[in-house]
């Protein structure tokens, strides 16, 4: 009998340290993780967006992972024209790493990306992340 304890025992004790291992990903306002930026790129506005003089902001849902590379992005909302010239810049950010209860974690936030032909398409800076 004991040994079948000592196995289960083993068991829990296992599967405990596997979900202390992996912490669920944590949800960040967007102006609080655009405070933890540390590397950025500019999106390259598309040529055929500025002939058709489209303007206007991309949403992306970001995954950032433990160590402050985005993992995964997913367009929420933006002109079809903006969108892959706001992915391919994010995709390229990187962020101080986040933590949770001392431990390190993955992030899911939103990220603006505003595109606007009288300047630069913007990445944001220290001012200039919407939530």
């Amino acid at each position: 009998m004991s040994g079948k304890l000592a196995a289960i025992a083993g068991c829990c004790l296992t599967f405990t340290c596997l979900l202390q291992a992996q912490v669920p990903p944590i949800y960040v306002p967007p102006g609080i993780q655009q405070q933890r930026l540390i590397y950025n790129v500019r999106p390259v506005y598309p040529e055929l967006a500025k002939q058709a003089h489209i303007q206007g902001t991309v949403r992306l849902a970001a995954l950032i992972d433990e160590d402050g590379t985005v993992e995964q992005l997913r367009p929420i909302s933006g002109h079809p024209f903006l969108v892959k010239a706001a992915i391919d810049a994010v995709k390229q950010w990187r962020y101080r790493p986040a933590t949770y209860y001392g431990e390190p974690a993955a992030v899911v936030t939103f990220i603006d990306v505003t595109f606007s032909l009288g300047s630069q398409p913007s990445a944001p800076d220290k001012k200039r992340f919407v939530s």
